[in-house]
């Protein structure tokens, strides 16, 4: 009975269900006939235990209300329906992949995987021993503005979402040291980026995360100032190609060779890539014949990659209660997989999540883009 079915995975449906999704099942249960605007807006209303409230309305009202949910929930999450109902066959399997301890966040990574990754994939980033490592990451998340039209009212989730989960995969979480907490300039992060890159900690660290939440325009985010009122003024942003200038090879010798992953929600519009390290600077009188023998070529913009939540000319929605689908979604698949799938695996998995939500008329595509990572790289949580 499907009733029965929703009130075994009672526990595991509330503490996995995400904001977005609830919103989704909830309109799509009111266009079905199955809730009413009142039960609707009564879930609404329970800010603190929207899930509970949920599950417990639809099953009391019988198996086809039960199986309403359930089949909709297939079609705004299918990882968490699979995992709380999965398929005839799939269920021995999946009480198996149950037993492994998991952490308040995310599941934890296994050894042996990790020893198999390192044996069969070796051309995968290097991750340095937990013993031996810093992690660290720049969270910076503009969310107050000096026009208080601006104010980005539930990024606040996002952020404690994103802090929450770096925290878990092990990365210290640096934040900007000017401005207020929450309401930085443009001057504010482009500082924060450059402090960022020339920490001592980057030597002792296998990855970075830059990750910046604003307003934003093609190609740079707002600072708390935002559009420039008088027409001689220049609007507050940061350029996004920044973060790159201060992190590649040759201004951040301390991440050549690291995975450096950028992820920018915010809606959105010629030097060489190669130069030379100086290995045998005592035969500098010769460099303008030619390059010395045992110089290393390397290139200036490498083993970066970044994920914005819009594609270009897009706008980025975000909830004022439930913060944005693209952070919420990200959140959810990392704390899902990545215990054993690779970066770009990941958000190559957070881009599907999209194509069954958000609703229609709030449809949006996050994109990888210049991704100049040579390899796989495995975050292993827990080890």
């Amino acid at each position: 009975m499907a009733a029965q079915r929703l009130f075994n995975v009672r526990r595991q449906f509330v503490d996995g269900v995400t904001a977005p999704v609830i919103k989704d099942l909830l309109n799509d249960l009111l266009a079905d006939g199955v809730l009413n605007e009142r039960e609707r807006d009564s879930v609404l209303e329970e800010r603190a235990d929207r899930a509970s409230c949920l599950i417990d309305m639809v099953r009391r009202k019988g198996a086809r209300a039960s199986q309403e949910l359930i089949t909709n929930l297939k079609n705004f999450d299918p990882f968490l329906c699979n995992d709380l109902f999965p398929p005839v066959g799939q269920a021995e399997e999946a009480a198996e992949e149950q037993d492994p301890p998991i952490s308040p966040v995310l599941i934890l990574c296994d050894e042996n995987f990790k020893t198999h990754i390192q044996r069969t994939d070796k051309l995968a980033y290097p991750v340095m021993p937990k013993s031996n490592r810093t992690r660290v990451a720049l969270l910076i998340n503009v969310r107050n503005f000096v026009n208080k039209k601006w104010i980005r009212e539930g990024s606040e989730k996002d952020d404690a979402a994103m802090v929450t989960l770096l925290t878990a995969l092990g990365y210290r979480v640096v934040r900007p040291e000017t401005g207020e907490p929450m309401k930085y300039t443009g001057e504010d992060i482009d500082k924060a980026v450059k402090d960022f890159a020339q920490l001592p900690d980057l030597s002792q660290t296998d990855s970075v995360f830059v990750v910046i939440m604003s307003h934003g325009i093609m190609g740079a985010v707002y600072g708390s100032r935002g559009k420039a009122v008088n027409p001689n003024e220049k609007d507050d942003l940061f350029p996004i190609d920044n973060i790159f200038e201060y992190l590649n090879a040759k201004n951040c010798p301390a991440l050549r060779d690291k995975p450096k992953v950028i992820i920018i929600q915010a809606c959105r519009g010629g030097d060489s890539l190669i130069f030379v390290i100086e290995t045998n600077p005592g035969k500098c009188l010769s460099r303008s014949m030619k390059l010395i023998e045992d110089d290393i070529k390397v290139h200036i913009e490498k083993d970066f990659i970044t994920f914005l939540s819009y594609t270009p000319g897009n706008v980025s929605w975000r909830d004022p209660d439930f913060g944005s689908p693209f952070i919420q979604y990200l959140v959810e698949v990392f704390n899902t997989f990545s215990h054993k799938d690779h970066l770009e695996k990941l958000f190559t998995q957070v881009m599907n999540r999209f194509k069954q939500g958000p609703t229609p008329t709030k449809r949006q595509m996050p994109v990888k883009d210049r991704c100049s990572l040579s390899t796989h790289f495995y975050l292993f949580p827990g080890l």
